[in-house]
């Protein structure tokens, strides 16, 4: 009777049974054959669960692979990326990133489960490609710190972790830069964009957050429409934007201007402290009052609606990023965050009711936004957008009158 092995007695009968029959070497139709084929998978099994093998590790798998098809270590350069790489990578002192086991599997053959160990599996950090970060940004900016570290000298691997995860420490750890590289739906950017960059942006914003004392608790009961027109009701003067900063900061919640880093593209972002403090994260990348207004109530819908996490891991994974240039189609929740900005900035009943949706120009602009009792810019750039034409109106947006408001701030020359 042909049963599951289950002691090594019944292994050895079974192993001497299959010996048999594998001198006879049956036909795979015939009989014996057919019990041939049962009695190898049902020692196969027995050996696995009795003599089980540790799995090599990534480098050994690696390493195995090159002996088997006679790679000298310059052969895995175009696998991982380069000669210092594959260095670093064959002497241990560099984890595989996703990357690279994407490459080696695919143009190796090297199984995946060979490739990732459970150390790999359990530290996520040790699937980033730490020198992807802009360190020569961050260090420029003074974000980070590397003795000696010069244009000219290039940073070994080791060095480059090291500062990027003390980067981080702060703020809870990776958590915030894996939300960042590794979510869709709440990342509104073009493809081009660098995502390492965009997570060292946003890594920042939360460091600078978390220094700020809060001077209120933030309630999302404080925050009805009434709340909203107040503070879109500050857009009537020069100084608004700052006046906002100040309106904001009296319910709680936490505003942060940071410039974007270079090959990225972006407005602003929305994501909450460890202690749940709501933080909006701004670049003031457009310098036009039209688009400070609009992306800070964007944002603010996002902290509104949208984050509402409980518990700290999901706390630190939860933000928002966007270039408000992009689609708000990537995301359910990013074209509720425009509608509803749209709708608290100018209501669509007044919005319809007006000589402005049908007739441009700066009397119907001015006309508009004093019944409503908001800036001129704000009503000027919904022309724009509704008519989907940049060009309309461009003397009445406010250009250049919001980053001379914050003159602490180091704007960037080189962007």
């Amino acid at each position: 009777m042909i049963a599951v092995i289950k002691s090594e007695a019944q292994y050895r009968e079974v192993l001497a049974r299959v010996t048999v029959l594998a001198e006879i070497d049956p036909s795979s139709e015939s009989e014996e054959g057919r019990e041939l084929e049962v009695l190898a998978l049902l020692v196969r099994d027995f050996e696995r669960r009795a003599y089980p093998l540790a799995a090599p590790s990534p480098l050994a798998a690696v390493r195995l692979r090159m002996e088997q098809l006679g790679l000298a270590p310059k052969d895995l350069a175009p696998f991982l990326g380069s000669r210092s790489k594959v260095s670093e990578v064959l002497a241990g002192k560099r984890p595989l990133s996703l990357a690279m086991i994407r490459a080696l599997h695919g143009g190796l053959g090297i199984p995946l489960e060979s490739l990732v160990s459970e150390e790999t599996e359990q530290e996520p950090a040790e699937a980033i490609e730490w020198d992807r970060f802009p360190l020569r940004e961050m260090i420029r900016r003074n974000w980070i710190d590397i003795p000696g570290a010069t244009p000219s000298r290039k940073l070994a691997f080791s060095e480059v972790r090291e500062a990027i995860e003390n980067f981080f420490k702060p703020v809870g750890g990776l958590s915030v830069a894996s939300g960042v590289l590794h979510k869709t739906d709440c990342v509104r950017t073009a493809t081009s964009s660098d995502r390492f960059a965009l997570a060292a942006w946003a890594g920042y914003v939360r460091r600078q957050a978390d220094g700020e004392k809060m001077k209120a608790a933030f309630d999302r009961c404080d925050w009805d429409t009434e709340r909203l027109r107040e503070l879109r009701s500050l857009s009537r003067y020069d100084v608004g934007p700052r006046l906002a900063l100040q309106f904001l900061a009296d319910y709680g919640v936490i505003v942060v201007i940071v410039p974007h880093l270079k090959r990225t593209r972006l407005d602003g972002a929305a994501m909450l402290r460890a202690d749940g403090a709501p933080v909006i994260g701004l670049t003031l990348r457009h310098d036009r009052v039209d688009n400070f207004w609009f992306t800070l109530f964007h944002e603010l819908k996002h902290v509104l609606l949208h984050l509402t996490s409980t518990s700290v891991r999901e706390l630190n994974h939860s933000c928002y990023i966007d270039d408000l240039d992009v689609s708000a189609d990537v995301s359910p929740l990013e074209r509720e965050a425009d509608t509803e900005a749209r709708e608290a900035l100018l209501p669509q009943a007044d919005w319809d009711a007006s000589a402005a949706k049908f007739v441009v120009a700066p009397t119907t602009v001015t006309q508009l936004a004093r019944q409503v009792g908001i800036a001129d810019a704000i009503v000027a750039g919904r022309v724009r957008f509704e008519r989907r034409n940049y060009r309309l109106l461009s003397s009445m947006i406010g250009s250049g009158q919001v980053r001379c408001l914050f003159p602490d701030i180091a704007w960037p020359t080189d962007h």
